[in-house]
């Protein structure tokens, strides 16, 4: 097994559980990927520096919080949208951009989103500007790269019950990780910082070529099947590239997959406070809901999206950005990354910047564009792509199987595509029965 991802640790748990046993090498010195909860002595709720919501009511995740007896919030569905420079709150953020995706083509050639929007005469400014805003931010995608036809939702009617909802798993989400692991047992034997640089195969057998994080000779782990259960982007990687994961010999249909698919960039900041100043201060003080407030979108770079930690009662603050203004930001330092990110907020809520510095308590940021490991965000659909995430995750001779969000043709990029792959890595392996 490569990769003790939310992915990985799905697929060992699962294998451990028919009694097989698993050799789980992992390149960073943690589980979890990009799942990746710091906390602070002190401090009421966990800092998520990674994945943080479960979107809707994926039953992936949603069994295994209930097995491990985690506590899930649903998040106050209140998103605040700034418009002309006043505040307009509304539930119903979702809604609003499937007005637009239902008018995309889901069928016929496909094209990107930045050419299906250039079509689009009669959609208004403010609902272009904020559907520009969400494919770069949510889906973490430049417009020019992201399929039309990945994204459109012509035809489906409107969302189930719950489908928009969203979760934030309360003693962070490094707990599921932690759990999956632990029912994994003693059948799962985990190799940290262990980086995989190349994996050998043929029918029947896999050699796997792998170094220390800290250097020196390789090593070999040999297996009758394995598990591939990286990010995309170590599979898109260069050869030689730190993180980059090559087959001897290669596979050209896996190659061809990969090309069609992309992985975002995001850049998050959280921001921890001495107190909610913005209920009493800025520009949402006067707002009806503003002790409700969780999410604000603006359309002001270079960071449009912020959310606080509701329903709990915390002074923090989480800034995001994705798409092409992340990967110009991500090439700076995390001080600076920073430092731009609460001159935003001061813009933004129209507040001085020198009295928000002072309120400041701490500030946590991780780069996942200059992590090896990671190379990005999460993945998401590249022009003509649409098939490519069953392409990439079927088995290759009975020898080589695949998991990650990457592979998950209905949840790619999210922990539950990620879980739900890892389970259906992990049966194809078994076998029937």
């Amino acid at each position: 097994m490569i990769g003790a991802g939310a992915a990985g640790l799905a697929a060992a748990r699962r294998l451990a559980e028919a009694g097989a046993r698993v050799d789980l090498l992992e390149a960073r010195d943690r589980i979890g990927g990009r799942i990746h909860t710091r906390r602070r002595e002190g401090w009421p709720v966990p800092i998520e520096l990674g994945a943080e919501f479960v979107h809707g009511r994926p039953p992936e995740t949603f069994r295994i919080v209930r097995e491990a007896g985690l506590l899930m919030d649903r998040l106050p569905d209140s998103h605040a949208l700034l418009v002309r420079g006043r505040i307009r709150e509304s539930g119903e953020f979702f809604d609003r951009m499937m007005r637009v995706t239902s008018r995309m083509r889901s069928r016929g050639p496909d094209r990107s989103v930045a050419d299906f929007l250039a079509g689009q005469k009669k959609l208004g400014s403010d609902l272009r500007a904020y559907f520009r805003s969400f494919v770069e931010g949510y889906h973490a995608a430049p417009l020019e790269k992201a399929s039309e036809r990945a994204l459109s939702t012509a035809g489906e009617g409107p969302p189930e019950p719950g489908e928009n909802d969203q979760f934030r798993i309360v003693d962070g989400y490094d707990r599921l990780a932690e759990w999956l692991l632990a029912k994994a047992g003693k059948e799962v034997t985990l190799r940290l910082s262990r980086v995989v640089e190349r994996i050998e195969w043929k029918r029947g057998r896999v050699s796997v070529e792998v170094r220390r994080a800290s250097g020196g000779p390789t090593e070999r782990v040999e297996a009758k099947k394995a598990i591939v259960a990286v990010p995309l982007s170590a599979l898109k990687a260069p050869r030689g590239a730190p993180g980059g994961v090559r087959f001897d010999p290669e596979i050209p249909e896996k190659s061809l997959a990969v090309s069609k698919l992309e992985t975002g960039d995001a850049a998050k900041v959280v921001f921890l406070f001495r107190e909610r100043f913005w209920e009493e201060e800025g520009l949402l003080a006067g707002c009806e809901d503003r002790f409700d407030f969780n999410f604000l979108h603006s359309r002001r770079p270079p960071f449009p999206t912020w959310w606080t930690a509701a329903p709990a009662e915390v002074p923090m603050l989480t800034g995001w950005t994705g798409g092409p203004s992340a990967e110009k930001l991500l090439a700076e330092s995390d001080a600076t990354i920073a430092r731009v990110a609460l001159e935003s907020l001061a813009r933004l809520l129209g507040i001085p910047l020198r009295p928000l510095r002072s309120l400041l308590e701490e500030c946590h940021t991780h780069n996942w564009r200059t992590d090896p490991f990671s190379r990005g965000a999460y993945s998401f659909t590249g022009v003509g792509g649409v098939s490519a995430h069953r392409a990439l995750s079927r088995p290759i001779a009975g020898t080589l199987f695949f998991a990650g969000e990457a592979t998950d043709p209905d949840q790619s990029g999210t922990v539950a595509g990620a879980l739900a792959s890892g389970d259906r890595a992990a049966r194809e392996l078994l076998g029937p029965g």
